[in-house]
């Protein structure tokens, strides 16, 4: 019956197709918390997606693999998406003249301390930057990743604004895609805990 139930709601309420056991439990748990947050964001992912092909832009879409990309990091080495095939991720989009990032940072740094060495893995994507990402992070002292140049990884998701947050599965599934500012949002704790939790079992 649970099964159904699961079935149903992400069948007729999400509209996505051909996920795994593990992230029916994930989208559940997130459908149940979230209110309605995942709604909003499939409804916007789909007029995305729309506008991205009609400028022929390739796009990623939820519930199937991501597109693999490659961008430099601060230190300019390069940094691909598909290094952290195994490990759940969080991509944040963010800029330094972006107050809601500011706000945003300090608890994803939290979150990154606190689950990194169980394999979260944890990249800040600049997008529509004007002054020097650098510079800010060396002075807010982050430790998780973090890449440049990242508009055109942006479009592939459909993010147009900052702060966005993409949530990808071990196997590099497109969960969902949010935006919040919240440091605190309840959707970073369950989202490393219940990988976290099923990688160790």
């Amino acid at each position: 019956m649970f099964v159904a139930s699961l079935d149903l709601a992400i069948k007729f309420k999400v509209g996505l197709l051909m996920l795994t056991r593990r992230q029916y439990l994930f989208l559940f748990v997130l459908i149940s918390s979230a209110c309605g947050l995942l709604f909003a964001a499939t409804s916007s992912d789909k007029s995305a997606g729309k506008a991205a092909e009609a400028a022929n832009v390739k796009v990623a879409r939820i519930g199937e693999t991501s597109p693999d990309w490659q961008l430099r990091d601060l230190h300019g080495s390069n940094v691909r998406l598909s290094e952290f095939r195994g490990q759940p991720v969080i991509l944040v989009f963010w800029a330094t003249w972006c107050p809601y990032c500011k706000k945003l940072l300090p608890g994803i740094q939290k979150l990154h301390e606190k689950y990194s060495e169980q394999g979260l893995k944890v990249i800040a994507v600049n997008i529509r930057e004007d002054w020097k990402p650098h510079v800010y992070w060396r002075n807010h002292e982050y430790t998780f990743d973090a890449v440049l140049a990242g508009d055109e990884v942006a479009k592939l998701y459909g993010i147009s604004g900052t702060p966005g947050l993409v949530f990808l599965d071990p196997q590099g599934k497109y969960l969902t895609r949010q935006a919040f500012s919240d440091p605190e949002h309840p959707l970073l704790e369950k989202f490393a805990q219940h990988f976290l939790a099923t990688h160790e079992n």
